[in-house]
């Protein structure tokens, strides 16, 4: 549930920057989301609660992708690839909440990318992480298009108006989120070609640019914080139905 509320939020911030052009001072990424979380005492016990969840997510998830032996290879891959993702994301509202405001900023992405630019064969590895954020938000286009998320969703004792909601939600919802964070993946390819970490541009970034444009940007923008909310409620349909366990 805790990625079902940080969608929510960051959706509202997409639209908040369609209304005011980008001017409001909050970032629409997760540095954002986390800062109007973190305002009060139930909003730091919350993302104390995502770091739990967040974490408990990734071993499960990396449980059933070694166990699971009836599952396909790139499942269990792909399995255990997104334990692994969810394990590494705990330090990011856990970061937050030490003290780190820029955690998840796009400043904090500049500087990240700047430090492994300035290692040996930097420019190498920045391209390989954008390679695999294209990938992977492709492999997510695909998923929500031929609706394969279904095979990791346990609808048999669903009504089938929840199973018909799930369809719906989950291709839009899916497709949606993929298609905002895809070019993230294409700025951090120019970041390394051109060894200029001021490219790695980040959600925040694409949105103001969006929000900058005529009348098209910010109708643009509030169709993007619609597929948001779309995401959200497909985030919740699957913390209630995912068959966590398995490696499907």
């Amino acid at each position: 549930m805790a990625r079902t509320a940080f969608y929510l939020l960051l959706a509202g911030l997409v639209a908040r920057a369609a209304f005011d052009r980008g001017t409001g001072g909050r970032q629409t990424n997760a540095n954002g989301a986390m800062s109007v979380i973190a305002q009060t005492a139930f909003g730091k016990a919350a993302l104390a609660g995502a770091v739990l969840g967040f974490l408990a997510f990734g071993v499960v998830r990396i449980a059933g992708a070694v166990r699971d032996r009836q599952a396909q290879t790139h499942q269990r891959l792909f399995t255990g690839l997104q334990g692994l993702f969810y394990m590494c994301l705990t330090w990011v509202p856990l970061s937050f909440l030490f003290g780190n405001s820029q955690t998840g900023s796009e400043q904090a992405q500049q500087q990240q990318t700047a430090l492994v630019l300035s290692w040996p064969g930097g420019r190498v590895l920045v391209i390989a992480v954008g390679l695999v954020v294209l990938g992977v938000f492709g492999w997510q286009i695909r998923t929500g298009l031929t609706q394969d998320f279904e095979d990791g969703l346990d609808l048999r004792r669903a009504p089938r108006w929840v199973c018909s909601v799930v369809d719906a939600v989950g291709t839009v919802g899916i497709v949606a989120r993929a298609v905002v964070f895809l070019p993230i993946g294409v700025f951090l390819i120019v970041a390394a070609v051109q060894a200029d970490p001021q490219h790695s541009k980040g959600l925040d970034a694409e949105l103001a640019a969006l929000a900058r444009q005529s009348w098209w940007g910010p109708a643009l923008l509030v169709l993007v914080a619609a597929g948001l909310v779309v995401f959200a409620l497909y985030s919740g349909l699957e913390a209630r139905y995912r068959k966590v366990a398995t490696a499907r």
